[in-house]
């Protein structure tokens, strides 16, 4: 019986060990064709189906092994296995096996011949029969046959494919991430494994593949919104040198992607998008140069065009989206400086010496860069020379050397005069600049005006000399200055009183020679008056006298305008008196009171009332108004013909004068001339 009971138990612990490692061998098989189909699960799936199958297996494990083998399996279970084989025994054995183990009853009801005669009966039963054929040893014998299958298949499967058993083992049972042999491998450009784009970008996923270059690849992604998609990928290149391309129009979010291409699959990577880098807020601090005394100012947010001066010191502030790590000031494409991180923001200094048009170049800890950066315009402006003006009202070509130079002198400048001045020089071998005092002038005023009579006298000068005069002034520039600024030169030469006054009158005969050819003028134009009113009668066209008045007409503002020119020119020839001390009483007289003021009326009053007299008659063709013209005309020759009068009674007298200034000249000469003689015959006269 107990050798019955070994053999039972042997027979349940082979076939359950044979269902055990059955399920293990087809679970690995299982393992082996879904890890190496895909080209590899995820670690956190392998783990989650080697768990399956451990979990399966250890059932397994108690229900074909452990608790089949808790069952009781004693002599009298073996007993009952025989009887239910031999029927003929009749509970024979089952008896003698219970008297054999003391089952017999209470002592006084039992009878120890009984139990010997029942044990004794029950060996000569079962005499010759094989217990052991109880058992079905075929079963056993299929468990052990899958057993050798399976070590059989093991050890070819480790000789024939080391490498893969060695790779299964290591993925699906010790979880590590190593990779299955294939004959192509995708290798995508990631950034620390992770693809970086800008929000609202193309993004460009590039590949490219080693070992045997597959003709396509699949591009599959997931949002983060769950959108997804498969999509080819271009390919470029030629065979051997294949690179791979997909461009992900205007990305929004952020998302997952795979690549599938050959026998080889990528892993799982993750697309993540950035904003960009940009100026969100900005400030301009300007410091002007120190000679302006000018105080710095600030241009908040917005404000972002200044106009400055060279030597201005500009200091850009500006806070951005997010932490950069390089925020470099370009003009251009020329780098100017790069900003410093101060409490939040960046700054940077530079001073300016060009217009230019800045703009930050920033750059992210993940290499984004700003593409629309926001422009600060900075345009440089020259620090324009100080302003000067000289005027000299009444001052001809030529002054003596008694006159008085009326000067009206000018300066300005934007951020204060350093020098205004008033310069000569004088045609001599030693000729250098004289400064003339301008009194109440003080540096650092912005604007400067005087009126300064100068007697030539301080100059010393002498008939013959040539003197140059300009008025100059300079700034406080000391960034690119200073700045001079000079009027034109005024050169004046320096004549007698004799030579100075002859000029003059030429001048005046000049200008009488003008006025009488005005005269002349005047008295024409009359005659064409009088001939249209001869001929116009009651009946003529409007047109036909306006086609003959409007010439006429023209004609009478000319010489009104020719009339202004010479009265103007004789205005200078008495201001030129006056500046070098010639303008006697007779003088004042005759030119002011004899000659400019009838002229002025002249021009401004009765010449200009008698074109529009005209104009008015050629618009209305009435007797009164024709009436009016001949006498209007009549004045006005009687009025230039006494201008005229004057200026040849005084051109007479002029004349006389210097007739006898000729011969008083000549008189002296003379006598010069016989003193001389006698001095030299006294000489010989002596010596003899």
């Amino acid at each position: 019986m107990q050798q019955v009971c070994g053999r039972f138990r042997l027979y349940v612990l082979i076939e359950g060990v044979a269902w055990v490692v059955g399920f293990l061998l087809v679970a690995s098989v299982f393992q082996v064709a879904v890890d190496y189909g895909v080209r590899g699960l995820e670690w956190s799936m392998r783990a989650a189906l080697l768990a399956v199958i451990l979990l399966v297996a250890g059932w397994l494990a108690w229900r074909r092994v452990i608790a089949p083998l808790r069952c009781r399996m004693g002599v009298a279970e073996a007993a009952h296995l025989v009887e239910r084989r031999f029927p003929r025994f009749s509970s024979a054995l089952i008896s003698a096996v219970r008297f054999a183990a003391g089952e017999v009853g209470p002592p006084e009801a039992n009878s120890p011949v009984l139990v010997a005669h029942v044990v004794g009966r029950a060996g000569e039963v079962v005499a010759g029969a094989d217990f052991l054929g109880v058992l079905n040893p075929s079963r056993a014998r299929r468990a052990a046959m899958v057993l050798s299958a399976v070590v059989v298949f093991l050890a070819g499967a480790a000789l024939i494919w080391p490498t893969g058993m060695t790779l299964w083992f290591a993925r699906n049972i010790l979880l590590q991430n190593l990779d299955w042999p294939k004959r192509t491998t995708l290798f995508v450009e990631l950034n620390d494994g992770v693809l970086i784009g800008a929000r609202g970008d193309d993004l460009v996923v590039q590949a490219w593949a080693e070992g045997v270059q597959p003709r396509e690849v699949e591009f599959s992604y997931e949002t983060s919104s769950g959108q997804r998609a498969r999509e080819p990928m271009v390919t470029v290149g030629s065979p051997g040198s294949y690179r791979y391309r997909y461009t992900f129009k205007n990305a929004q979010e952020d998302f997952t992607f795979q690549l599938r291409g050959g026998d080889d699959r990528t892993e799982v990577f993750a697309a993540r998008l950035l904003d960009r880098p940009r100026v969100i807020e900005s400030e301009l601090r300007i410091t002007p140069p120190a000679y302006t005394r000018l105080e710095p100012f600030t241009l908040g947010d917005g404000q972002r065009s200044v106009e400055v001066l060279p030597g201005t010191q500009v200091t850009l502030w500006i806070k951005t989206n997010k932490p950069v790590v390089e925020a470099v000031l370009m003009a251009g494409n020329d780098p100017i400086a790069t900003a410093t991180a101060e409490d939040g923001r960046y700054r940077v200094e530079f001073s300016p010496d060009t217009s230019h048009t800045y703009h930050f170049a920033l750059l992210d800890d993940v290499g984004l860069e700003n593409r629309k950066p926001v422009r600060f315009a900075v345009r440089v402006s020259v620090d324009e020379p100080p302003r000067a003006r000289m005027k000299l009202a009444g001052v001809g070509e030529m002054i003596t050397d008694e006159a008085l130079l009326p000067f009206e002198l000018d300066f300005a400048d934007t951020y204060g005069l350093a020098a205004a001045e008033l310069v000569y020089l004088v045609s001599r071998e030693d000729a250098r600049e004289h400064l003339v005092l301008l009194p109440g002038f003080k540096p650092g005023a912005t604007t400067f005006t005087t009126s300064l009579p100068w007697p030539v006298t301080e100059a010393a000068l002498r008939p013959g000399e040539r003197i140059t005069l300009f008025a100059r002034a300079a700034d406080f520039d000391t960034v690119a200055g200073p700045n001079v600024a000079q009027t034109p030169d005024l050169t004046l030469r320096v004549v007698t009183r004799d030579e100075f006054l002859s000029e003059l009158r030429r001048r005046e005969q000049e200008l009488r020679t003008d006025f009488e050819r005005l005269v002349d003028q005047q008295e024409d134009l009359r005659g064409r008056l009088l001939s249209v009113v001869g001929r116009v009668g009651p009946a003529a066209s409007a047109e036909s006298l306006a086609a003959s008045l409007t010439p006429l007409e023209r004609r009478q503002r000319a010489l009104a305008g020719s009339v202004t020119v010479v009265r103007q020119r004789f205005e200078q020839v008495l201001s030129e008196l006056r500046v070098n001390g010639l303008n006697t009483r007779e003088e004042e007289q005759r030119l002011g009171q004899s000659i400019i003021e009838p002229m002025t009326a002249l021009a401004r009053r009765e010449l200009v009332t008698a074109a529009d007299t005209i104009r008015l008659w050629s618009r209305n063709a009435s007797p009164e108004t024709a009436s009016q013209v001949d006498p209007q005309q009549a004045a006005i020759l009687a009025q230039m013909r006494a201008i005229l009068g004057t200026m040849i009674q005084w051109e007479g007298y002029h004349e006389v004068v210097t007739m006898l200034g000729e011969i008083i000249r000549l008189q002296n000469q003379l006598n010069e001339e016989t003193t001389k003689k006698l001095v030299d015959e006294a000489g010989d006269v002596f010596e003899d």
